[in-house]
């Protein structure tokens, strides 16, 4: 069939060599162009030269632009202009179909086009919503499907990352940033995770003009015509095995019908804080507490050679304070004698002042010019993006650069052509610092501990401590380059009489770069009272990767819509499609660089490692879908897709997938009519389908062997050893695909003529087959055991969206509230039966612990015995099973409820049937998701606020920040200055208000319960509901301020508009449990790893002020 397409188009060259020429003119010519407006004429039909002429308004009398004027059952339209103005080519008896968003869609006659009122449609019932292969009106949808209010969400925002910035718009869309980093992309899933296989992958597919891409960070948000996101199986299922959890749809911009052509320019200027950070307590207060862990464990109290309770070390401490205050200083250098000295550091350094900008800038840039010459329309855009994040030293940069192109032609009255182009340049800048990320030491010791200053040495050269800054100021260069391109295109063959053909394909091709070097770091050695100037980290080495990744689309459907008598009506669809991808990578990395101006793998002395990777995979499909209403009363929709994909054995490639949906518009009957006049919209809905998920890993279902490189060292001699492969991977016969069955019932009513409307969904989707290892086999038999359809999952959650529009005399106001909760259980599992694993009957996300009780004071014991323990009073639980690495429960520490009643705290089994004195504390999964939007207009003002937040969500962490001296005697913060003392220890006084126990470094590890029991966590800090940390939030996400200049004024230096506006994202929070530990709601990682107590350590989220312009030719 493609190859029949090119045949087509090779024969027709010649025919459209003429067209072919006006394209390239056109190009060439933009830049001249000026804009054209046309001159009001009085409201006319004629039917001269086969054209129709009218003039479109509202009810008010004031032209509506832009409305779309479409000749019925051909492909000829056009736009009305700044007067509301229109000429189309028809015949006086030929049908207009006359739309614009907003408004109802009225169709007449041509003879009666001169002057059309449309009314407002409050509750957007004619809306077209982008659906899988098509559009259907908003009153006619019955599956679960949302559509985006793109101006709202992504127009006059800093956030350039479409799925960044779509975070709390859609009810049932889940969006999580973990951190600030400009590099990593959001989290997304549609109602919640729906597999446990492939590490719990369940993204979405996302369908950029009936393309798959991986994300969206690589589309222009200001090409971006309308995003529509499919929820359930009924409206998915068209997609086949890629959407089993769901579907964005994006579709970009085209050229629009208008009678000139349109430039448009937009700028975004920002500025970047973070919006919040942990803080220190001043220095004696960290030093105390130091002493206070290293006493209690019969430790001296020696942090890198400093004795934090001699003499020497105290007095310098309160001299620097007698000199300084209470102030805190910032990038310096270093004076000895004041801030430091053979004894020891004593500056209290501002570390997130020092470390962070407080106005890190990025800006925005778009130009796109569109319109119609001729029978051609067009869409053209340019787009440049640069942002960097919040470190002062040495930032991460991203630089972005974004071509697209969209042109169609009506070639004859029954062909439309079009090409598609998009190309995506992107460079991500970074330091490479050596063996460690850039937060492996930040917060990681005390504010004095940096040090955070430098020296410098005779020559007038700077030197940096070694912390983030000297190794970032010293790094080697580390850059990814990434080149997107998307070449398409497309014809549609009107076959007259309500059927039409749609074929098009794509070809993508994406390149990435990788090279990373690593150099010395010359630094000032701190590590020790005696700073010498000292060179770490003396190998050089070079790594370098590329990866190549190709992608193949072909879609072709029929399409017939008929109505007969306009009551019964009817659109059947019918195609196929097929999807081929190969991605190739290869990754070397060399040592000792002959020079380090020369990095290149070639001037190096010494292969350290390389890897290979290449896999391809294809999917086809063919698919049909039913629509019927009876006058837009009773609805009906039935899709079927017959799947196949290589992911899957021979013998199992292929499956169908049904779906069924149905509506009732009740407010469509004749009983109804008496509510009209509160009750103007009412549509009850339900559907059901099932999918198929090949989103399961790379070869699940193939026995494949690994090679291990010299695994055995007595085959050969030196360094020559011989490869071998492992044993094969064990795969069943009997392994089948997962499939997920969705049922979902909503509710759509709308209220006061459309003003007020709500939309109620409830949904389940099951997950069957899910793969998991099976039981485990003997090791005798050198390979792990074999995956199977060992499981079930269930999520089911509700969805509520009030939308409310009213104008208040000049002031149009608009409000949005959406609100979304769901829960997954797992249903059946086989595969192991300890409670941090999986089993049935567990909800997702469960975390388990302990119930805190109080502090144990001395009258808990009786007293200690011959090895030091204390001895527990009759009745009081005893926890020595908890007890490890030299720690003993005593008075000042955390004591445990006995839930079980057995006078011994422990975890049983740690099977859901025995799991001793654990408890579910909490649940990581975010509860009650929820936003609120407002707005208003008013004489070409206009404001947008919007706030979101997550009504529930918990963490169990083992932060250094959240507990203190989670990783040892490092440090600890603001939050963390209420503890048992040992001076109060001493004086046998336990005062249960405080906030923490006795301090005890190191309680990040891994207590005596393993791993697949208990999270981490040990000493006083084992997983326990006192300090699981509260993750709800409530943000104001943006506020948006903006003023559109008066139309007439405009028009007098040839513009059409022009806006200004500035904005706020991440403002305030409303809602904020996390306050006291310095770290965003948000945050939800850490470089390196958590049994050090990391979690936190990362980018900061931001808060960005920004302001920019939008300009309209």
């Amino acid at each position: 069939m493609i190859y029949s397409f090119f045949l087509i188009i090779n024969k027709n060259y010649k025919r459209m060599k003429k067209q072919i020429a006006l394209v390239g003119a056109l190009f060439l010519a933009c830049a001249n162009v000026a804009p054209s407006f046309a001159t009001p004429v009085p409201q006319a039909v004629t039917a001269e030269s086969g054209h129709v002429k009218g003039t479109v308004v509202d009810e008010n009398g004031e032209p509506i632009i832009g409305a779309s004027v479409q000749v019925v059952g051909t492909m000829r339209g056009a736009a009305t202009d700044l007067n509301g103005m229109f000429s189309v080519k028809a015949d006086k008896n030929a049908k207009l179909k006359i739309s614009s968003v907003g408004f109802k869609t009225v169709i007449l006659k041509a003879s009666e086009a001169g002057r059309v009122v449309l009314g407002e449609d409050k509750a957007l019932l004619d809306e077209v919503v982008v659906v899988g292969y098509g559009q259907q009106r908003k009153a006619n949808l019955t599956g679960a499907v949302t559509s985006v209010d793109v101006s709202k969400n992504l127009s006059s925002k800093s956030e350039t990352d479409v799925a960044k910035a779509l975070q709390g718009a859609v009810p049932g869309l889940t969006i999580l940033n973990s951190s600030g980093s400009i590099s990593d992309d959001a989290s997304v899933v549609i109602r919640g995770i729906g597999t446990l296989s492939n590490s719990g992958v369940s993204s979405p597919l996302y369908i950029v003009d009936g393309v798959p891409v991986d994300n969206l960070s690589f589309i222009n948000s200001d090409d971006i015509e309308s995003i529509s996101v499919l929820k359930d199986a009924a409206s998915s299922s068209i997609y086949g095995t890629r959407a089993a959890f769901g579907v964005i749809l994006v579709t970009t911009k085209t050229g629009k019908q208008q009678d000139h052509v349109k430039i448009s320019y937009k700028n975004n200027f920002a500025w970047s804080q973070a919006t919040c950070t942990p803080e220190y307590p001043n220095v004696p207060t960290q030093v105390q507490a130091l002493i206070d862990a290293n006493r209690r464990k019969g430790n001296a109290c020696e942090l890198f050679g400093m004795y934090l309770d001699s003499e020497q070390f105290q007095t310098g401490m309160n001299n620097w304070i007698k000199k300084h205050g209470d102030t805190k200083s910032g990038y310096r250098e270093m004076v000895f004698g004041d801030d430091y000295d053979q004894y020891g550091y004593y500056a209290n350094w501002d570390v997130p002042g020092i470390i962070f900008n407080n106005a890190a800038p990025s800006q925005n840039h778009n130009l796109s010019i569109s319109g119609i010459s001729g029978k051609t329309n067009f869409y053209i855009s340019a787009n440049y993006n640069q942002r960097q994040n919040l470190m002062n030293f040495n930032p991460d940069k991203i630089k972005n650069y974004h071509v697209a192109a969209n042109i169609s032609t009506q070639a004859t009255d029954w062909l439309q052509v079009g090409v598609r182009t998009n190309y995506d340049d992107r460079s991500f800048d970074y330091p490479y610092v050596q063996g460690q990320g850039s937060y492996q030491y930040v917060w990681r010791w005390g504010s004095f501990f940096g040090p955070y200053g430098y020296i410098t040495d005779e020559d007038g050269k700077q030197y940096d401590g070694r912390q983030l800054i000297g190794f970032r100021k010293t790094a080697g260069d580390a850059y990814q380059k990434t080149n997107n391109m998307r070449l398409g295109a497309f014809a549609k063959i009107d076959f007259k009489h309500g059927l039409t053909f749609n074929a098009d394909y794509t070809f993508v091709k994406k390149h990435t770069k990788y090279k990373g070097i690593g150099l010395p770091s010359t630094i000032l050695n701190t590590w020790g009272v005696n700073p010498q100037i000292a060179t770490l980290n003396t190998t050089t080495f070079i790594e370098s990767s590329r990866s190549d990744y190709t992608q193949q689309v072909f879609n072709g459907y029929f399409n017939f819509a008929q109505s007969l008598n306009d009551v019964h009506n009817f659109n059947v669809l019918v195609g196929a499609n097929v999807d081929k991808d190969d991605y190739e990578y290869l990754y070397y990395e060399r040592w000792n660089m002959l020079d380090t101006n020369l990095p290149e793998l070639s001037l190096t002395d010494k292969e350290y490692s390389y890897s290979h990777q290449h896999t391809h995979t294809g999917s086809a499909g063919f698919f049909a879908r039913i629509n019927y209403d009876f006058m837009g009363r009773y609805l009906l929709e039935l899709n079927g897709r017959y799947d196949g994909s290589s992911q899957f054995p021979e013998n199992d490639q292929w499956a169908f997938f049904p779906s069924a949906s149905a509506g009732w518009r009740f407010t469509e009957e004749a009983f109804m009519e008496s509510t009209k006049s509160w009750l103007s919209n009412g549509k009850l809905r339900a559907s059901y389908g099932s999918i198929g998920n090949q989103v399961v890993g790379n070869y699940m279902f193939l026995e494949t062997m690994s090679k291990v490189n010299n695994g055995v060292n007595w085959l050969g001699t030196g360094d020559s050893k011989y490869d071998y492969f492992g044993m094969p991977k064990m795969v069943p016969s009997t392994l089948t695909w997962e499939t997920i069955n969705t049922t979902n019932i909503g509710l759509d009513l709308g209220f006061l003529q459309g003003e007020l409307n709500v939309n109620l969904d409830w949904f389940q989707r099951d997950t069957k087959d899910m793969l998991a290892p099976g039981k485990e086999l003997p090791s005798v038999l050198g390979t792990s055991a074999a995956y199977g359809n060992e499981g079930s999952l269930r999520s089911r959650g509700w969805e509520i969206t009030i939308d409310y529009r009213h104008k208040f005399g000049d002031v149009n106001f608009y409000g949005t509230f959406n609100i979304s909760d769901y829960k997954t259980k797992v249903t059946d599992w086989d595969s192991n039966n300890l409670i941090n694993g999986y089993y049935t009957g567990k909800e997702y996300g469960e975390i388990w612990g302990f119930k805190t009780d109080r502090y144990f004071d001395f009258s808990d014991f009786s007293g200690k015995d011959d090895k030091g323990n204390w001895i527990y009073k009759e009745g009081v639980a005893d926890q020595t099973k908890l007890q490890n690495g030299g720690f003993v429960y005593g008075p000042g520490d955390i004591k445990f409820v006995d839930v079980d009643g057995n006078g011994k705290i422990d975890w049983g089994e740690g099977t859901p049937d025995n799991h001793g004195d654990l408890v579910k504390i909490g649940n990581f999964t975010p509860r009650y998701q929820y936003s609120l939007r407002l707005g208003a207009e008013w004489k070409g003002f206009d404001i947008d606020l919007f706030m979101q937040g997550v009504g529930k969500r918990d963490m169990w962490t083992q932060s250094a920040f959240v507990m203190p001296m989670m990783r040892g005697e490092d440090a600890i913060y603001s939050n963390q200055t209420s503890y048992v003392t040992e001076a109060e220890f001493a004086a046998g006084v336990i005062d249960q208000s405080k906030d923490f126990p006795r301090m005890w470094g190191g309680g990040a590890g891994q207590g005596n319960a393993s791993g697949a029991i208990l999270n981490g966590g040990r000493y006083n800090f084992y997983p326990q509901d006192k300090y699981l940390v509260n993750m709800s939030y409530l943000r104001m996400k943006n506020i948006t301020v903006g003023y559109t200049l008066p139309t007439d004024l405009v028009k007098k230096v040839t513009l059409s508009r022009v806006r200004v506006y500035a904005s706020i994202a991440n403002a305030f929070d409303i809602i904020n449990h996390n306050n006291g530990t310095g770290l965003d709601p948000e945050i939800n990682t850490g470089v390196g790893s958590y049994g050090n107590g990391v979690w936190g350590r990362t980018d900061p989220i931001m808060r960005t002020y920004s302001f920019g312009i939008q300009i309209d030719l």
